[in-house]
Order: structure tokens, then C-alpha cells, then sequence
């Protein structure tokens, strides 16, 4: 069984998240966190309403 690094919920999937602004995979260490569907999707959703603000913002 994995555990949720976000709600503590153990599951049998876990995907990994990063919810860094401006987050650089090559090359910034960032904290592994992993993330069970539901907070996957709950963060995926915030990650698509902070872009979605920002280009509003933008214009």
C-alpha cells in the first residue's frame, strides 16, 4: 500500500505532483511528493485555474 503525501489516504496508486511555481525539472531539486487521485486531480484543477488567471491577467 502507498500513502498520499497530501490527505494520508493509503491507496494502491499514487502519481507524482509538483506544485511549484515556475518548477524546473532539469535543474532545480524539488521535494518528491507523491499524490493519490483524488488530490492529483483537485491539484491538477488549481494548477489549470492559476494558468488560466494568469493569461487573463496578461491580457
Amino acid at each position: 500500500m502507498l500513502k498520499c503525501d497530501f490527505c494520508g489516504a493509503e491507496t494502491d496508486f499514487v502519481v507524482r505532483v509538483v506544485i511549484d511555481k515556475d518548477y524546473d525539472r532539469l535543474t532545480v531539486r524539488h521535494e518528491k511528493r507523491y499524490a493519490c487521485r483524488a488530490c492529483s486531480e483537485k491539484k491538477e484543477k488549481e494548477r489549470q485555474e492559476r494558468t488560466k488567471a494568469s493569461v487573463q491577467k496578461a491580457k
